[in-house]
């Protein structure tokens, strides 16, 4: 018996693929690091000033070395290829934009419980649940624009999330640990 499976129609893609992909590896990979940033330095007996800006400074700097990435890695790779394209500011230099903004505007949101919030832990609780409430919309609709199975991009992106926020707020505790003993 021959089974025929069934496919998703082809999508068209908002901005073309390399501008829509690279707004979703910001938002993934963004969003949850500015969480996992705050829920490690939570740990750390710093005023609620200093947590913010550290986790400004970590959301700029890791969006920025992101999209460093993606600029040099996809350019390198088009050039081992014999495929570099004729508009390196098109084609490496506006994909690498769009994620570093992305991530930044993202990230952001994360931050945004410490503002309104004047108890610490809450705040925390809130910038994690917010972030993987995000993850979890955001992976559904990436994989509804791609045709892929909603909910499994969704969970998946989600539980990613929440790993990189679980490592973030173990590495802060055992640093913390550490520098008590």
């Amino acid at each position: 018996m021959v089974r025929f499976i069934r496919r998703s129609p082809p999508h068209t893609i908002p901005f073309g693929a390399e501008r829509f992909l690279a707004a979703f590896e910001g938002f993934e990979g963004g969003f949850a690091i500015g969480a996992g940033v705050i829920a490690g330095m939570s740990f750390a007996s710093v005023s609620r000033e200093i947590l913010i800006m550290t986790a400004i400074v970590s959301i700029i700097v890791n969006g920025f070395n992101s999209a460093s990435v993606k600029y040099s890695s996809e350019h390198y790779m088009d050039e081992l290829d014999g495929r570099e394209e004729r508009n390196p500011f098109r084609d490496y230099f506006l994909p690498s934009l769009i994620q570093f903004i992305s991530y930044f505007a993202i990230s952001f949101i994360s931050i945004i419980p410490f503002l309104l919030l004047s108890n610490l832990p809450h705040a925390i609780a809130y910038s994690c649940a917010i972030t993987i409430v995000i993850l979890l919309i955001s992976g559904y609709y990436r994989a509804a624009i791609l045709g892929m199975p909603r909910w499994r991009d969704a969970f998946e992106i989600a539980l990613l999330g929440s790993g990189i926020i679980l490592v973030g707020l173990i590495s802060g505790w055992i640093i913390h640990v550490a520098l008590k003993a």
